[in-house]
């Protein structure tokens, strides 16, 4: 009788050990799924980072030349800055 308990227990033993084992398994896979779809996220976002940068530099750019488009326009209609003189040919 001993050695009908022992393999009984030995049989459960192994399907215990075989279900954790594939529990393991299907975890690791689903863990590093969810690793890939957050790092093609996070790609995705990097994306849109240099994107928004390009733009803002862009906009930078236009905003300095705009000043001095103003700045060359006022200075034609004959406006200075403060403690600036001007002289004008005649």
């Amino acid at each position: 009788m001993k050695a009908v308990k022992r393999k009984k227990k030995s049989i459960f033993l192994r399907i215990a050990l075989v279900a954790f084992s594939v529990y393991v398994v299907v975890m690791l896979v689903q863990l590093q799924m969810e690793i890939t779809d957050r790092q093609n996220k996070i790609a995705a976002l990097d994306d849109q980072i240099r994107q928004q940068e390009m733009e803002n530099d862009n906009l930078q750019k236009q905003s300095d030349n705009y000043e001095y488009y103003q700045e060359q326009k006022a200075r034609e209609q004959g406006y200075a800055r403060p403690g600036e003189t001007i002289f004008k040919e005649k």
